[in-house]
């Protein structure tokens, strides 16, 4: 008997466009298993939900700056969507379908998903929080600076002396909650921190201020085996070309960046890059999968952020190590949904 298979993408957060991105590509690959019986759930920027034969005649809506909020009604007639379905692949990213909030509404629906669970995904969607717990284990990362919305709204030059205080310049200024680099800014001056830590409110987050790291960019991911155990993929090393990091453009240019897949580094180098990003998928209690970005320096590896939902599309950065691990990416989407059904069978 087949399987029914919801892909659900969009959203309301700030990264809605990358996230239809990546549902797209999901459906595609899993349409073309006849195992499979697959159907598009997309939630436009205003909340609503809707079921699609065909996700690709949506059209992404405007400003990936943009943000939204759920609709109450709209979320409770949605769920009536799922009422019928074997098992969800989240393709969502950011607020939402990656925090958590969308792992809890299913656990309590009893309907099996891919991914990290509620826990997890909370946590690694908080960079600080998620730093606190990777220092506590030993693994090395940035320092750092948290600013709260509301200090960041009631003395602006205040959150900037906080910062000139603790870090010198340059420094990396980021959502504490965001992804795909959206209101990330590197900054060397008082005039540009005070500039970004403005833009970056304007999204509606706490914001975070990190040190910059000298070094080479790299990222790895790790893929669960049904029997539990934790696969490091070949590591990946990031060579922006748009931009002086890997910024939104960077990441979706074509030309934007060089992504080196496997990376040309030292075996110890490339054993300790993929240690540690096992190490930070088992602190954080990921599931399925994860996708760890570092920085390799001349110390060592040292650890930013986890993606518990990293983009889906054959380009993309997990999918790219995996295929250099000899997996397709329709092998891929596969093992994902695999492993959502056999968590929900144990």
């Amino acid at each position: 008997m087949a399987v029914d298979v919801i892909v659900m993408m969009g959203g309301p957060s700030t990264e809605h466009e990358v996230s239809l991105a990546s549902g797209r590509m999901v459906y595609d690959a899993l349409a073309t298993d006849p195992n499979y019986r697959v159907t598009a759930l997309v939630i436009n920027r205003q909340g609503r939900w809707s079921m699609e034969s065909n996700p690709r005649r949506i059209q992404p809506q405007p400003s990936p700056q943009e943000i939204s909020s759920m609709s109450r009604q709209e979320s409770i007639n949605g769920l009536q969507l799922l009422e019928n379905t074997h098992v969800v692949f989240i393709a969502f990213h950011g607020a939402f379908g990656e925090d958590g909030t969308l792992q809890g509404l299913l656990e309590t629906l009893g309907v099996p998903y891919t991914g990290s669970g509620p826990l997890a995904s909370a946590l690694a969607m908080n960079k600080a929080k998620a730093k606190e717990l990777f220092r506590y284990h030993g693994i090395p990362v940035p320092p750092e600076v948290l600013l709260s919305k509301r200090v960041l709204a009631r003395d602006l030059d205040d959150a900037v002396d906080q910062v000139q205080k603790q870090l010198s310049y340059p420094v990396v200024v980021k959502p504490n909650t965001g992804g795909s680099s959206v209101g990330v800014a590197l900054v060397e001056n008082r005039e540009q921190l005070r500039e970004a830590l403005q833009a970056a409110t304007g999204l509606g987050f706490d914001v975070l201020v990190e040190s910059k790291l000298v070094g080479r960019e790299v990222t790895c991911a790790v893929l669960e085996e049904f029997d539990g155990a934790l696969r490091a993929l070949p590591v990946i090393e990031i060579v922006p070309r748009a931009g002086s990091f890997f910024d939104f453009t960077s990441k979706y240019a074509d030309g934007g960046s060089d992504e080196i897949c496997p990376a040309d580094l030292k075996p110890q180098e490339a054993e300790s890059i993929q240690r540690y990003a096992v190490a930070a998928h088992r602190v954080l209690g990921c599931e399925g999968f994860s996708r760890t970005d570092m920085f390799l320096t001349n110390e060592g590896p040292v650890v930013l952020e986890v993606n518990t939902i990293p983009g889906m599309t054959p380009n993309s950065l997990l999918p790219k190590a995996a295929r250099a691990a000899g997996i397709s990416f329709e092998a891929l989407m596969d093992h994902m949904v695999q492993l959502a059904l056999l968590r929900k069978s144990r």
